[in-house]
């Protein structure tokens, strides 16, 4: 093979930055908000989902490669709150920000309930991490003709990267991703 080829050939693959450990990216989200749907997506590995309060207690995680960075992807318990008494869910997902668990957070919220994620959003930003926002179910919140003003709440929570996701169908997930690997470029 000519050398121009292999040299055309390389300037087209991204170089992996190198970490001395992979970026740890944490899901969190209220309940049945499609958080593993989105690590599914992210890692290609399934977790099993279950509709009810106290079934996942423990994190799932899996390694993902956005982008020219190596994740590790943590799949946080389903939560409510992160301030006052806490269910075991959520002090395993506040452990996990709080103690340097996660270098970026995605917030994955459902877009039709936009009330209870913003609830969830004002704790999260306490840990001060760099976050995402996922409105997921984008597309449900579309049929019934209404949307959301993306930039406008991005600005409104602080210039806060916010995205629009149906998890389900695969829509938005190229956006989150775009939006992971420029934060991760901060870091």
């Amino acid at each position: 093979m000519a050398c121009h080829i292999v040299r055309e050939r390389a300037s087209t693959v991204p170089l992996l930055k190198l970490r001395a450990r992979p970026l740890r990216l944490a899901l969190v989200g209220n309940p049945n908000v499609g958080k593993s749907v989105v690590f599914g997506r992210l890692t290609g590995q399934y977790v099993t989902v279950s509709n009810y309060p106290g079934t996942t207690v423990a994190v799932s995680t899996g390694r993902a490669l956005i982008g020219a960075e190596v994740f590790d992807v943590i799949d946080t318990p389903g939560v409510n709150g992160l301030e006052g008494t806490l269910s075991e869910d959520e002090r395993i997902t506040e452990q996990v920000l709080a103690t340097g668990g996660a270098d970026l957070i995605v917030q994955v919220a459902d877009a039709r309930n936009i009330r209870r994620a913003l609830m969830l959003t004002s704790q999260i930003a306490a840990f001060g991490l760099p976050t995402i926002l996922a409105l997921n179910m984008t597309d449900d919140l579309q049929k019934n003709g209404a949307k959301i003003n993306v930039e406008q709440l991005s600005q409104l929570l602080g210039n806060t990267p916010v995205v629009q996701t149906a998890a389900n169908k695969g829509k938005g997930i190229p956006d989150l991703i775009k939006k992971a690997v420029g934060m991760a470029k901060k870091n």
